[in-house]
């Protein structure tokens, strides 16, 4: 694995990618700023070739030309050829789309975090928490039982078998079997 050095340029040699598909708004671009401002700029820009194309960090940029930084932390992605570069912008804008949050845990972060004023980077605490208590709730409701009718193809017997194996070792779960 290439080892990544840290190097620090004047935000005006920095350039923009031309194809970007991810949207920042002026009003994420200001929660972003906000950020910077409460913890730092602690996540170092993505730049490759001569002309320090922003491959990842295009809205930080924009973030730290509003608080006037004038040089920023990057890291040079050289090491990828021109199509890993247009991959991993793509890649990198997506990745933390495809979750949401673990709604428990979250729950006691923002109940040990209420003094913390969260609205600065456009995050709506009490909405969040507001949601995990119903999530909550729904979940402590008692059920008596959940019945499942589940067909099976019996000419797939060993793997049948394992798979009941495995749920019979599920505390609370109980198998009756059928035959048609």
């Amino acid at each position: 694995m290439e080892e990544l050095k840290i190097e620090y340029i004047e935000i005006e040699k920095l350039n923009h990618y031309e194809n970007n598909s991810k949207i920042h708004t002026k009003e994420q671009i200001e929660h972003i700023a906000n950020s910077i401002k409460e913890f730092g700029f602690n996540d170092p820009l993505g730049i490759a070739g001569e002309d320090n194309i922003v491959l990842e960090g295009n809205g930080r940029v924009e973030a730290a030309r509003l608080l006037g930084m004038e040089k920023l932390p990057c890291v040079r992605l050289d090491h990828l050829t021109k199509e890993e570069q247009q991959a991993y912008v793509i890649a990198h804008n997506s990745l933390n789309l495809e979750t949401g949050f673990d709604d428990g845990i979250l729950f006691q972060e923002l109940k040990r975090l209420q003094e913390f004023d969260f609205t600065d980077f456009g995050i709506d605490a009490d909405k969040y928490l507001k949601t995990c208590i119903r999530v909550q709730q729904r979940l402590l409701k008692p059920i008596k039982k959940v019945h499942y009718l589940i067909s099976l193809d019996i000419n797939k017997n060993d793997q049948i078998a394992h798979l009941i194996d495995r749920i019979k070792r599920i505390e609370g779960v109980e198998i009756e079997s059928t035959t048609n």
